[in-house]
C-alpha cells in the first residue's frame, strides 16, 4: 500500500499489529430483517467495544450509526454493491453507491461483495477494475469479500478455485479479502500458502455456529497469516455478543504477544 492508504488501513485495523476484528452488518440490504440486525439500534449497542477495529455497512447504516457515536475511534468500510436475494440475479451484486460518497462520509476503505459462480465473473472483475481506477485516486483501500459457489468450488477443486480468484483480486488492486473458511480448517494453511504476502486476509465466520469454532478460527487463520476476522451474523446474532468479542479480542492478543515473542528471540 502507498503512504495514503496505509495512513486510511491503520484506522481499519491495529496499527501496532496490523490485524484486525472487522464486523460486517451490510445484511439488511440483502436478506432484509434479521435476529440481531431488526434495527440499527441493536449493533449500536455494542459496536463500541475495544475488540472491534472495524465496521463494514451501507452508507444508509453507517448514517444511522453515525449519530449514537458508536463509530468513533472505529475504521469505517462503506459497502459499495450489493442486491436484494429475491432478485432475478441476486448474484449478480451491483454498484450502489460511488467513491465519492465514500469520502464524503470519512470512510477509511471500500468494500465489494463479489459472487463467483462461473456465471457473474466477468461482470465481478470488471466491477473491482472500475473500482480500483477511482479508489486508487485518493488512497482508499479496497476489501472484497468474496464467495465461490458452484461446481467448480466443491470437493478437491475449492481450494485451487479460490486461490485462483484470490489471485485475479489483487492483480487487478484488491488490497484485503474475505473469505469463506474451508470445509476442513486443517486446509486453511494451504489455502493461505503464499497468498498472505500478496494481499490481507480475513476469514469469515459464515451462518451461526459455536463461539468456540470461531475462536478456532481465529487462532489458526493467524498462525497461517491471516490478519484476523470479519465476523458478522457470529456476533450480532449471539446472546452474549460483548462477551464473546471479549474473549475473541483476549485470544487476539495472546496471538500477537506470542508472536512479538518469536520475533524478540530471532
Amino acid at each position: 500500500m502507498n503512504r495514503s492508504k496505509l495512513t486510511r488501513w491503520s484506522r481499519v485495523v491495529n496499527p501496532q499489529t496490523n490485524r484486525g476484528l472487522l464486523i460486517p452488518i451490510d445484511h439488511g440490504l440483502t436478506s432484509g430483517e434479521m435476529d440481531g440486525l431488526l434495527h440499527s439500534s441493536m449493533p449500536a449497542r455494542w459496536l463500541s467495544h475495544p475488540a472491534i477495529t472495524a465496521v463494514v455497512a451501507h452508507k444508509g447504516m453507517v448514517a444511522r450509526l453515525n449519530e449514537t457515536g458508536c463509530l468513533l475511534g472505529k475504521g469505517v468500510i462503506l459497502q459499495l454493491n450489493g442486491m436484494i436475494s429475491s432478485a432475478a440475479q441476486p448474484h449478480r451484486k451491483e454498484l450502489l453507491t460511488s467513491i465519492d460518497a465514500a469520502l464524503r462520509i470519512g470512510a477509511d476503505a471500500v468494500s465489494l461483495d463479489l459472487v463467483f459462480d462461473g456465471e457473474q465473473d466477468s461482470h465481478n472483475l470488471k466491477l473491482l477494475g472500475c473500482v480500483a481506477d477511482e479508489a486508487v485516486a485518493y488512497g482508499l483501500p479496497i476489501l472484497v469479500m468474496v464467495k465461490c459457489l458452484g461446481a467448480q468450488a466443491s470437493g478437491d477443486s475449492a481450494i485451487p478455485r479460490l486461490r485462483r480468484v484470490v489471485r485475479s483480486l489483487w492483480e487487478l488492486g484488491a488490497d484485503a479479502v474475505k473469505l469463506q473458511k474451508p470445509d476442513s480448517m486443517s486446509d486453511i494453511p494451504v489455502l493461505l500458502d503464499g497468498l498472505t504476502k500478496d494481499i490481507d486476509v480475513f476469514f469469515a465466520g459464515g451462518p451461526r455456529s459455536s463461539d468456540d469454532e470461531i475462536a478456532r478460527l481465529l487462532t489458526l487463520g493467524l498462525n497461517s497469516g491471516a490478519r484476523g476476522l470479519c465476523v458478522g451474523r457470529n456476533v450480532f446474532q449471539n446472546a452474549h455478543p460483548e462477551k464473546f468479542l471479549t474473549a475473541l479480542g483476549l485470544r487476539a492478543a495472546r496471538q500477537s504477544d506470542q508472536s512479538l515473542s518469536l520475533v524478540s528471540a530471532v
